[in-house]
């Protein structure tokens, strides 16, 4: 009863690791227990590796896979020859896998290359013999994988969101008359696995590639998540030029109906320095209009983002030669909902209170 007690009063750590373009954040449960959002690149494996060795992380109890694409999962069958991965979270089977190259070509042209097809399948199949070596759990929303000391809730999976809304949101949301739909996506974006993650009053949500009508589904008309403390921002707050045709539209991130509904205290931000080549920074500028602290891996010095990064003392990664220490952010979550985020490249640390 005493350990519970002390369990339920103990911080959760959060860290948002510097790994160029993609996403990989830990989360270290009041219980000790560790869950990883997703997996970073196969390129970026030894970086993982490296920064959980420097940080005391031995395995990974819950590997949460967003959506079954190289810069959320590619690194995942490197990592589990180096360390335990006890459960796989994922939204099941790849929606991309045994498509041609004429399919990907219509999909992700300014990307595009021969072979394209092949090699995501290639991916997926390492991926799936790793996750054959661990325990499977296939989510769907509203699902709440058992992470000790947590409380996670799945709030949107294999392109359904919750049913029923949060406690906190249900409400309307006003945003909503400024937010036009687009076009739909048959690609994993659109599967996205999210995730809100809860220690006491305090709240952070993750939801992966979240693609633009998923995202208007799940906010509108009514916010079926409410406020949130820490918002690591999706799809790398990208947001796609339309010039490129309907379909790109539909893959950008952070409508006003998603950021003011979720109306977060910061912004995390995990983006490469190049930013989005072929994007707008109609996103950032969504995030940035809130007014809120925005942390960020990396500065960007690229992309149609490049011009609106925080502060560098809110940066992790501000240029330069990589040393051996991975850069990262390190928020503190309390029980009572205050937290604190640290810069391990300055050790600035900012403390915000309970939200009132």
């Amino acid at each position: 009863m005493l350990l519970a007690l002390r369990v339920a009063a103990a911080p959760a750590t959060f860290y948002l690791v510097d790994i160029g373009h993609g996403n990989v954040a830990f989360v270290v449960s009041p219980s000790g227990e560790t869950m990883l959002l997703d997996c970073g690149p196969s390129y970026v494996v030894d970086r993982i590796y490296n920064f959980m060795q420097q940080n005391g992380i031995q395995k990974i109890d819950y590997l949460v896979i967003s959506h079954f694409e190289d810069d959320h999962m590619g690194a995942v069958a490197a990592l589990a020859k180096k360390v335990q991965i006890v459960n796989y979270v994922d939204h099941g089977e790849s929606v991309t896998y045994g498509k041609s190259d004429e399919w990907w070509k219509g999909r992700r042209s300014p990307w595009w290359r021969p072979g394209i097809g092949e090699m995501d399948n290639k991916r997926m199949d390492a991926y799936k013999a790793a996750r054959a070596t661990g325990h499977h759990i296939l989510v769907k929303p509203g699902d709440k994988p058992p992470v000790k000391g947590l409380d996670v809730v799945v709030v949107a999976a294999a392109g359904q969101n919750i049913a029923k809304p949060l406690p906190g949101g249900g409400q309307p949301n006003s945003a909503c008359s400024q937010v036009e739909k687009r076009a739909e996506d048959d690609a994993e974006d659109g599967q996205s696995v999210g995730v809100v993650i809860a220690n006491g009053k305090f709240r952070f949500i993750y939801l992966g590639d979240m693609t633009w009508n998923n995202s208007y589904r799940l906010f509108c008309p009514k916010n079926m998540i409410g406020t949130v403390d820490a918002y690591l921002v999706t799809h790398h707050a990208q947001s796609m030029n339309t010039d490129l045709g309907e379909y790109y539209g539909g893959l950008s991130c952070c409508s006003l109906a998603e950021v003011q509904g979720l109306h977060p205290r910061v912004g995390l931000l995990s983006m490469g320095s190049q930013g989005h080549k072929y994007g707008t920074p109609d996103a950032m500028k969504a995030v940035r209009r809130l007014g809120i602290d925005l942390w960020q891996t990396e500065k960007i010095s690229a992309g149609g983002e490049a011009g609106l990064n925080a502060p560098d003392d809110y940066i992790a990664n501000i240029g330069g030669p990589r040393n051996e220490q991975v850069p990262y952010l390190k928020l503190m979550a309390n029980p009572d909902g205050s937290f604190s985020v640290s810069n391990s490249r300055n050790n600035l640390t900012k403390n915000y209170p309970p939200r009132k």
